[in-house]
């Protein structure tokens, strides 16, 4: 496994000649709670270089310890690679408390990355593994997670209700878990939360909910209750624990305290760069900001964009180049402004082919795992369990296309028998193409969310509202001709065409155009839609068409 691996297996051994796997697995993690990341990447490496072929079990582990080590250490790519090897492998085995572990740092290290669909998927797997059996820590920590990439996705109340289900597990586990750390990320969440407000209003409306969550946080420190759930991360607390008591202070307009706390926060950080790093620059950029001080705001804009580049954490990355496009504009700099929109953009597109990269590796696995019996099994296993949380669209919350395909072949089937009136409706966002272009994906994924909120807001309680691919958007009507359906449809485009879509981003107006069609006693899924489809396009502009 190369030069290194031979050096680290020299050191192990010539340190601990009787050192069995088990063992040297829980060193690792001791080692890794001391902060001494290498030697823990030794003894995992040693594991991974002893294990008898086919003994799986010890490869998974050692792999996820990797992955942790990595994670803590700020090498994402890296840590991506082995937890989603060691959720592959704790899967043959069928160990669904390990899978749940590998997949609680998958989907962490891909939220840092920007992957945030593939993210949030990952986490939900992980939840819907862990909520089988009691509650126990691994459980916290998947819902601790969740939350995190339902808050990167932009999706706060979501977030928000994940951490608090964090909570609750962690008070009911046997005995009871410190509540710190998913209060911790509820603290990160509405910062992120009133950031977003800022953006979209120009202003924060309130900072009750940051400043009790925190105040809670440092009382928890204060009762010996501060400890993260999981090893390494203790200093990582410490830091991320002072820089967002300083966000409090700095958004207070208590100066004198944010710099006193600030200057704590940076003199906690580690001789290595890490994430933290960049965050920290954050807070002394908002420091500047709310001073008016706009070079020394972009200065440290710059500074936290590369530090998070420099430590693969794509989300800060952006963060700082959206931030920057508000400084740019608070000094009137419009081409300054237009680089930073085209510079997040281009951040936000190699963002997404690196997850298409990383979901054709995982293709590729799962054709690889058909060549064996076994591994069939075990990926008929998989598939079963992805048809159990895998019915809501990660992005808007409704359900997603495999879920509507499947109620409406029922619904049909029992339109037949009982001739009551079935009709479906596709909904199509005008010009969405050009909303991603000129104001960013992260505004366009705002867009769908509105769109879809809208739409679930107008169904009545048997409709079944669906996101299909893209800007695209089905509705089920039960018990509804078609006639009726286009009240109901009606109602949508209005509502769509008056929401207040400055608010998402100034100058942004949006339309839908929608097709409806009763099912007939001979459709099938597929024709339904069609005529759906055709009678949506139809009533579409020759302009609106090509705009999508």
């Amino acid at each position: 496994m190369g030069r290194f691996l031979v050096t680290g297996l020299a050191r192990v051994n010539a340190g601990e000649p009787s050192l069995d796997k088990e063992n040297a697995l829980s060193d690792a993690y001791a080692a890794m709670e001391e902060g001494q990341l290498e030697r823990t990447r030794e003894l995992a490496h040693w594991v991974l270089a002893t294990v008898d072929e086919g003994d799986i079990r010890y490869e998974a582990r050692a792999l996820a310890c990797l992955a942790h080590c990595d994670r803590v250490g700020s090498k994402l790519r890296r840590a991506s690679d082995a937890a989603r090897r060691a959720a592959q492998l704790f899967e043959q085995l069928g160990d669904e408390h390990g899978e749940a572990h590998a997949l609680t740092i998958y989907a962490h290290v891909t939220m840092l990355l920007g992957r945030n669909e593939e993210a949030v998927e990952a986490a939900i797997l992980a939840t819907r593994l862990c909520d089988v059996g009691p509650p126990r820590p691994q459980t916290v920590a998947a819902y601790n997670c969740l939350g995190l990439a339902y808050c990167w996705s932009g999706d706060h109340a979501r977030a928000d209700a994940a951490l608090e289900k964090a909570v609750q597990i962690a008070q009911s586990c046997q005995p009871a878990l410190s509540i710190y750390q998913p209060r911790l990320n509820q603290v990160w969440v509405e910062a992120a939360r009133l950031v977003d407000e800022r953006y979209q209003t120009g202003r924060m409306q309130g900072l009750g909910k940051l400043d009790r969550l925190m105040k809670e946080c440092l009382a928890l420190e204060r009762a010996g209750q501060g400890m993260p759930m999981q090893p390494g991360l203790r200093s990582m607390a410490r830091t991320i624990s002072l820089a967002s008591t300083s966000l409090v202070a700095i958004w207070q307009r208590d100066f004198s305290a944010a710099r006193d706390v600030l200057a704590a926060a940076s003199d906690s950080l580690s001789d290595s760069m890490t994430w933290l790093d960049s965050f920290v620059r954050w807070c002394h950029a908002e420091l500047a900001w709310v001073q008016e001080d706009w070079p020394r705001a972009e200065n440290e804009l710059k500074a936290m964009r590369e530090m998070a580049l420099t430590v693969e954490h794509e989300q800060l990355a952006c963060m700082a180049d959206l931030l920057l496009a508000q400084v740019y504009e608070w000094q009137n700099q419009e081409a300054a402004v237009r680089l930073a929109y085209r510079r997040l953009r281009q951040r936000e597109r190699r963002v997404v082919a690196e997850g298409l990269g990383s979901r054709e590796s995982l293709v590729s696995w799962r054709l690889g795992a058909r060549q064996s019996e076994r591994h069939l099994q075990q990926a008929l296993m998989v598939s079963k369990k992805f048809e159990r949380w895998s019915l809501e669209d990660a992005l808007t919350g409704i359900a997603n296309r495999r879920y509507f395909e499947q109620s409406l072949a029922e619904r049909i089937a029992a339109s037949v028998q009982s001739g009551r009136p079935l009709s479906v409706a596709m909904v199509d966002v005008d010009r969405f193409k050009t909303v991603n272009d000129r104001f960013t994906h992260s505004v366009g994924d705002r867009v769908l969310k509105t769109v879809a909120a809208i739409i679930s807001a107008e169904m009545r309680q048997d409709d079944l509202p669906a996101r299909w691919a893209g800007d695209e958007f089905v509705v089920l009507f039960n018990n509804t001709t078609e006639q009726q359906a286009e009240h109901i449809c009606l109602r949508i485009r209005r509502a769509v065409a008056g929401f207040e879509w400055g608010s998402v981003a100034p100058g942004l107006s949006m339309s839908v155009s929608i097709g409806i069609s009763q099912v007939q006693p001979d459709d099938t899924v597929e024709s339904a839609l069609h005529r759906s489809d055709e009678a949506m396009y139809s009533r579409k502009s020759p302009d609106l068409s090509s705009a999508n």
